[in-house]
């Protein structure tokens, strides 16, 4: 005698047995919703990273997390194993897309990619400490995010579909909105939030729908009344939450203000204060006082740290560790200029409880300092000095001693420019993309200007403008909040911003100009308390405070004979020094070497992440009734095609995008590049840079990885070393390298040899003589191509050319070096 068994259904009735012949494969289609749910938040970190590059391995991570998770529900893995079975999926899909080369068949981990991992993690913070949202997309931070958004989906995914807990996955969703909630200046925003929701409301329907009862009349029917009730009270939830924001008070001021940001990563900031700058400013009360008493018959700039190098997308000061000196005491310039008349030195006592940066505030330029706990060393080239024990400072009590030059405007104007080879070239050198706005407007503000000192006063006058005006809201608003070239492209054009926008425009403009520049971080001379202060020689200091309202950046300035000289291009900010005030006063001023500013960065408040309690092991799924044979074996054949298709598909888009760049040497329209090791990502691109590409990848693929800085000329001669290359597959990549060098690198207008179809009667070095038919160029080129990746092939163990054909690496080598 057979018994049956059945489930009971709402009713407590038995439900029939072939019930479960019409259940929907809801472990995949919940699976699905939990993936989507989580990629629909993810969209609210557009803003925290800079583009979008961030989010196609953001899917795939998520991705591969929920398919791992539903096949294993699907073949009936324990229930506690099935988190396991995801985590292990969520550590393949980041070893594939971060650490390929140095992973057992570019999937499985080593030791070297732990190794990869901690470095992954280490630029990370890098990013973080150095520059404000949105952030680059770099590999370190683009890892941090896959790294969350993986553990987020597994919490989501574990709680709505394994635990059948819907409700309680929107604690995963929430965790993943908090990030851009307290790091963007704007929150997370209207269109994201629907999103989120959306997303949430989703997993709720799905989670419904499931516990439906499961006869086959029931599975047809759509449940039409719940899914209208449940959709009303999404929206009505939906829409008071976006309304009351509006019409409550409270939600737009108080200690955390529009374009504020709160930094939950690091105990502390300061690495880069220009992160924190606009952040300070916008605080409704001031915060992080700091005294200081001088002998200068006025208030100094409190100096810290410098910005110098301006190429790159993001701006940060140079550490330099290779070029700093030991010690607090004979500090002087690198430039070596002669002490003027009327150089004098100026004693100046700091003090604070609650500083926290590792740059020590000191005014301009330091030749001594006593009384500072702990160790520390000095740039000759900018005068900044940093703590050596990699911590904020927190307790100050020191002294320095300052060389402070007599200036004026006769002193200044009859200085000529500075000899080249005067200051190092990081303080002149500008980027070749340098934004054409940036050149219009040097020129409109210098065309009268003859001396340097004539530029610099009018680049002043033009930024202290009437068109130009004061605020610390407009940056925020129109999304140029920050620093780099296109932000200062961006606040040229909007003619409003703060303090690090005027210094940086006043100090590229200069070095267009001609003139040596840099851009000071610190605080301005701040308030006088009344109160006079000894110092440790007995002499008596007025005494001065600063807080976060008098953080301030303001561009300094080189004239031969003269050093660096500060300048006040902010409006309403700072003090203009006498010899730059127009017109011109024939007054001296003593200036506090060229008083710096530095920021008092206070301690980051930490922001706890929310947390879940594992449900316990009563809330786990019910067991479902055995499938039949025939259901067993379609689920198989299924699993098996679905694998097959997931382990074949980075071969088919390998090939693929081989056969593009194949179509577009032979002369077809070449394809867009698809950011090819060692060369910045360009819309298209001619023959020989496709062939170099496609012969790069191909080493990628090999495990031959280009450093960040190494340039194809380099990375060919390593990659023929590296992979033993003979001597046919090691010309033949020399061939590709100088032919794609002379396409890339050539003048505009000139006729690549190889490439262009003029006479010239000469031959590259590529073979291809600039008279020889399109097609027999093209059939050298990609025969040369075919000849590098033979040799690749030839000389690698069989595990290498395995990965390399099935999971070859330069498919994600944008998120590698």
């Amino acid at each position: 005698m057979t018994a049956t068994l059945t489930r009971p259904d709402a009713e407590g009735s038995a439900a029939p047995p072939q019930a479960s012949r019409f259940r929907p494969p809801w472990d995949w289609a919940s699976a699905g919703t939990s993936a989507v749910a989580v990629l629909l938040c993810s969209f609210s970190l557009h803003g925290v990273f800079d583009g979008w590059a961030w989010f196609p391995p953001l899917v795939l991570t998520a991705g591969a997390v929920v398919s791992a998770m539903a096949a294993a529900r699907r073949f009936r893995v324990p229930t506690a194993l099935i988190p396991a079975v995801g985590l292990a999926a969520l550590v393949v899909a980041l070893t594939w897309l971060f650490a390929a080369s140095t992973a057992l068949l570019g999937l499985l981990p080593t030791g070297a990619t732990l190794e990869r991992s901690g470095q992954l993690i280490s630029e990370a913070q890098v990013t973080i400490m150095n520059q404000v949202p949105p952030v680059l997309a770099d590999p370190g931070i683009v890892f941090i995010a896959c790294l969350g958004t993986g553990l987020i989906t597994l919490l989501v995914d574990t709680l709505a579909t394994t635990l059948r807990m819907p409700a309680a996955s929107g604690l995963g969703l929430l965790a993943l909105l908090t990030v851009p909630a307290v790091l963007k200046p704007d929150s997370i925003g209207v269109f994201p939030f629907i999103l989120a929701s959306a997303g949430y409301l989703l997993i709720l329907a799905t989670g419904s729908w499931q516990e439906r009862p499961r006869s086959p009349s029931a599975a047809r029917r759509p449940p039409a009344r719940q899914m209208g009730i449940a959709a009303a009270i999404g929206s009505a939830a939906l829409v008071a939450a976006l309304v009351l924001p509006a019409v409550l008070p409270g939600f737009n001021q108080g200690t955390f203000p529009q374009g504020s940001r709160l930094n939950i990563w690091t105990g502390q900031s300061g690495l880069n204060p220009v992160v924190a700058l606009g952040n300070d400013l916008r605080q409704p009360s001031a915060s992080g006082r700091i005294r200081y008493a001088t002998d200068s018959r006025q208030a100094v700039y409190l100096r810290s740290t410098t910005l110098e190098d301006f190429s790159g997308q993001r701006w940060g000061p140079d550490l330099r560790p290779d070029t700093r000196r030991a010690g607090l005491q004979d500090m002087a310039p690198e430039e070596g200029d002669e002490p003027a008349e009327g150089t004098s030195t100026v004693t100046t006592r700091v003090r604070s409880e609650t500083y926290a940066s590792p740059w020590l505030l000191a005014p301009y330029a330091p030749t001594q300092v006593s009384g500072a706990a702990g160790r520390f060393s000095w740039d000759p080239k900018t005068m900044t000095v940093i703590s050596e024990e990699n911590n904020g400072m927190t307790r100050l009590d020191y002294e320095v001693q300052s060389a402070s030059q007599t200036i004026s405007a006769d002193s200044l104007q009859v200085l000529g420019p500075a000899a080249e080879g005067a200051v190092d070239p990081v303080f002149t050198d500008l980027p070749e993309n340098l934004p054409e706005s940036i050149r219009e407007a040097t020129s409109t503000a210098t065309a009268r200007a003859d001396s340097p000192y004539e530029q610099a006063m009018a680049i002043q006058s033009y930024l202290r403008g009437q068109d130009f005006t004061y605020s610390l809201e407009a940056p925020v608003e129109g999304g140029y909040d920050g620093n780099g070239m296109d932000v200062l492209d961006r606040f040229l054009e909007e003619k409003a911003g703060y303090c690090v926008h005027y210094a940086a425009a006043m100090a590229v403009m200069a070095r267009e100009a001609g003139i040596p520049s840099r851009m000071a971080l610190g605080f301005a001379p701040g308030r006088s308390t009344g109160n006079t202060v000894q110092n440790m020689r007995g002499q008596e200091l007025r005494e001065y405070e600063v807080d976060s309202r008098d953080a301030h950046a303001w561009p300094e300035l080189y004239f031969e004979g003269m050093g660096w000289v500060r300048f006040e291009p902010t409006p309403s900010r700072g003090s203009v020094p006498s010899y730059a005030l127009q017109p011109r006063p024939d007054i001296l001023e003593t200036q506090g070497p060229q008083d710096d500013l530095t920021l008092d960065w206070p301690l980051p408040q930490t922001v706890p992440q929310p947390a879940v309690t594992p449900p316990p092991p009563s809330a786990a799924a019910p067991v479902e009734p055995a499938e039949t044979g025939a259901g067993k074996t379609a689920a198989v054949g299924l699993a098996v095609l679905t694998a097959a298709a997931a382990l074949l598909s980075p071969w088919a888009l390998r090939r693929r995008r081989r056969i593009l760049r194949k179509q577009g040497v032979a002369g077809s329209d070449p394809p867009d590049r698809p950011g090819s090791p060692g060369s910045p990502d360009r819309p298209s691109s001619g023959p020989a840079a496709l062939a170099w590409d496609e012969a790069s990848d191909s080493g990628v693929d090999y495990g031959h990885v280009p450093a960040k800085s190494e340039s194809p000329r380099a990375y060919a001669l390593r990659l023929a070393d590296d992979a033993r290359l003979a001597d046919g597959p090691a010309l033949a990549l020399q061939r590709l390298r100088e032919a794609y060098e002379e396409e890339v690198y050539a003048a505009p207008g000139t006729a690549v040899r190889g490439v262009s179809g003029s006479d010239s009667g000469s031959h590259s070095a590529s073979g291809l003589g600039s008279g020889s038919a399109p097609a027999d160029r093209a059939g050298r080129l990609w025969g040369d191509v075919t000849a590098v990746q033979d040799g690749l092939a030839e000389s690698a163990p069989w595990a290498s050319r395995l990965r390399a054909r099935y999971f070859p690496a330069s498919l994600a080598s944008r998120f590698r070096r």
